[in-house]
């Protein structure tokens, strides 16, 4: 007999299974298809995008190449407008033989408004322009104020008495040129550069060279009274002598020994009066040199009409008279220091005298200045004010000086009594002192004399 078993199970097939090998290459077929599609769609999308780009570049440059030649033909149209104004204006000029105030107006307010609106390179034609026409020598034209900042100028020949006073001309450089006499006093040059020229008998008077260069250039004779050369560098200047450098900064300043001392084959000493020398210290300044003019009286006396000193009521009036050596008990003063006269002032009368500073601007704002006074007067109610101002002539310090009490005891109503105090620190940025004297309280027909008004200026040692 056989064993039964159960049938084996019967898988059913269906149209599926007979197609599963087949949608397999589809499948990537579709998947193929859908990725280069995709392919497509993102190069459609990068063309379309640097084709705008691109296009808005070209729109931009095109533009800007309008925008360009209409900027060059407007400074065109500017500069031959001026060019033509200008030339006929000296044509009238030069036909009447004479200078005209008019026309220099007229030439000078153009050149200043066409100067803000042209650019770096026809500025300097403009330069060139006015100084073949002999309009900028001897501060014929005022220039003042105008701005000529980036101008490079290389010069065609020499130019004598070039006069360029108060300009704005930062970073200005001059190649090649010959400037004698010329003037830069209170001219803005800041970063300038001077290339194989040469400035000879030149005035920069209170002119700023800060951070300027000195290239194979002949520095010499000229006048940097007032200038500040902060870390200006004549390092590599031919030479430097003969110049006046009173009262300028050249503090970091880069010079040699030789250069300091104005030596180069011979010897021609710079001069450094009040000024503040690249370690810092100062130039020499006069010891004991009086500010005030005719302080003695002396030339009331001998000249008999009033000199320096000015009243300040018109009805009044300061007189001088000789006056014997003045006496101290019973002993008589140095007659070399008191000469012969002394003021006199009799009843109310103020009398004062200006004092102007800028010689030592540098030495004042820097803190280092400070002036010492002394006086005497024969009266007990006598003072010395001393007022001092800013350079736009705003009062912001007065001293009051009194009678010092107990160092000469008077002999007779001649004898005088000193006045003064301790030095005094300047502060920065005065520029003008006003000393006046006069009686507090007083006494009809009573004479008060006064005598040797001393005030001396000098360096503030700091420690």
């Amino acid at each position: 007999m056989r064993r039964w078993s159960p049938p084996a199970q019967i898988i059913p097939i269906t149209s599926l299974d007979n197609n599963s090998t087949s949608n397999t290459p589809r499948m990537r077929l579709r998947c193929c298809k859908v990725i280069i599609s995709a392919l497509i769609l993102l190069i459609l999308i990068n063309f379309s995008i640097v084709y705008t780009l691109q296009k808005e570049s070209l729109f931009n440059e095109e533009y800007k190449r309008k925008q360009q030649d209409e900027f060059n033909q407007r400074q065109q149209l500017l500069f031959d407008t001026y060019i033509q104004d200008i030339s006929s204006t000296f044509l009238q000029i030069t036909g009447n033989n004479h200078t005209d105030e008019k026309f220099l107006l007229h030439i000078q307010s153009k050149t200043l408004m066409i100067l803000r609106d042209l650019e770096v390179k026809r500025k300097k034609d403009i330069l060139l322009f006015l100084y073949e026409r002999n309009l900028i020598q001897n501060n014929q034209l005022n220039l003042y104020g105008a701005d000529l900042n980036n101008v490079e100028l290389t010069c065609p020949h020499n130019f004598h008495r070039f006069n360029i006073k108060g300009v704005l001309w930062s970073n200005a450089k001059f190649i090649n040129c010959h400037l004698t006499s010329a003037n830069f006093d209170y001219t803005y040059l800041m970063n300038a550069r001077f290339i194989n020229s040469t400035l000879r008998a030149a005035s920069f008077i209170d002119a700023k060279l800060d951070h300027s260069y000195f290239i194979q250039t002949i520095v010499i004779n000229n006048n940097f009274h007032g200038a500040s050369l902060i870390q200006t560098d004549f390092l590599q200047a031919d030479i430097v002598q003969g110049n006046h450098f009173s009262n300028s900064d050249l503090y970091q300043a880069k010079l040699t020994n030789d250069q300091l001392e104005g030596k180069q084959v011979s010897t021609i000493k710079n001069h450094y009066f009040h000024a503040r020398f690249p370690n810092g210290s100062f130039g020499s300044l006069t010891p004991g040199e009086n500010l005030i003019v005719n302080g003695n009286a002396e030339m009331e006396c001998f000249l008999n009409e009033q000199t320096t000193w000015i009243t300040i009521d018109p009805n009044t009036m300061l007189s001088a008279e000789k006056f014997e050596n003045i006496t101290n008990e019973n002993e008589t003063m140095n007659a070399t220091n008191w000469g012969n006269c002394s003021f006199v002032i009799l009843g109310k009368t103020r009398v004062y005298q200006d004092i102007l500073l800028s010689s030592y601007s540098i030495l004042i704002d820097t803190h280092n200045a400070a002036i010492s006074f002394m006086s005497f007067a024969s009266c007990d109610k006598s003072y010395f004010q001393i007022h001092m101002y800013r350079s736009d002539n705003i009062l912001h310090e007065s001293i009051i000086y009194r009678k010092i009490e107990k160092v000469i005891e008077p002999y007779n109503e001649k004898s005088m009594g000193p006045y003064g105090g301790p030095r005094h620190l300047l502060r920065a940025h005065t520029r003008r002192i006003q000393i006046d004297f006069g009686v507090e309280t007083p006494e009809d027909y009573i004479k008060c004399h006064f005598d040797n008004i001393t005030l001396t200026i000098d360096q503030m040692k700091t420690s």
